[in-house]
């Protein structure tokens, strides 16, 4: 039986994006893993994808977009994790220089890096759903079968309702292979 710390030194050595994926499916935390492992995972998972995004330069944006993601996921976990403790600690008040009044929550908030570019990938509606009818899904729902998603899910990202993100994006890859992403999604940077 393998460590975690050697499926996780497996992830790290990982030089393309595909590779990257792969490997994390196996470091995964399970259903039942504490928010605190899921930031770790999150965190961990940012930096592979930021370290692909220097190897595999043909999916350059791809890599730094998942990366950007991940560590969203994390500092989001990391928000909650501080609301707890200061709900727990009666959201004792602390005075910042300057006489402004935070909770704890609000002081270990972690904002996103001035000068960092944001990342987001949207769906390319006319290739993605004649890539679907080229699969031979007739539906929704078995689109969403085959993605390991909720139909809801592929609907709202079909309607435009909602962003893919890296479950999305994986199951759309997976269910309509040999298609690529550049074939199926589009992203957008801000900064």
């Amino acid at each position: 039986m393998t460590s975690l710390e050697e499926l996780w030194s497996a992830v790290e050595s990982a030089a393309t994006l595909r590779q990257a994926h792969d490997a994390l499916l196996e470091v995964v935390p399970s259903r039942e893993a504490t928010r605190v492992e899921w930031r770790d995972f999150h965190l961990r998972a940012a930096e592979v994808y930021r370290r692909v995004a220097e190897t595999d330069r043909g999916r350059q944006r791809e890599a730094l977009f998942l990366a950007e993601q991940q560590r969203e996921k994390a500092d989001k976990i990391a928000q909650g994790l501080a609301a707890d403790a200061g709900a727990r600690r009666k959201r004792r008040r602390r005075i910042e220089p300057g006489g402004s009044e935070r909770t704890a929550a609000q002081a270990v908030r972690v904002p996103h890096r001035v000068g960092d570019p944001r990342y987001a990938v949207r769906l390319r509606d006319d290739a993605f759903t004649k890539a679907v009818r080229l699969a031979g899904f007739h539906s929704d729902y078995a689109l969403a079968k085959a993605m390991g998603l909720n139909r809801s899910t592929v609907k709202r990202a079909r309607d435009g309702e909602l962003r893919p993100g890296a479950r999305f994006i994986s199951g759309a890859l997976k269910a309509l292979a040999p298609f690529e992403f550049e074939d199926l999604f589009e992203v957008e940077t801000s900064d």
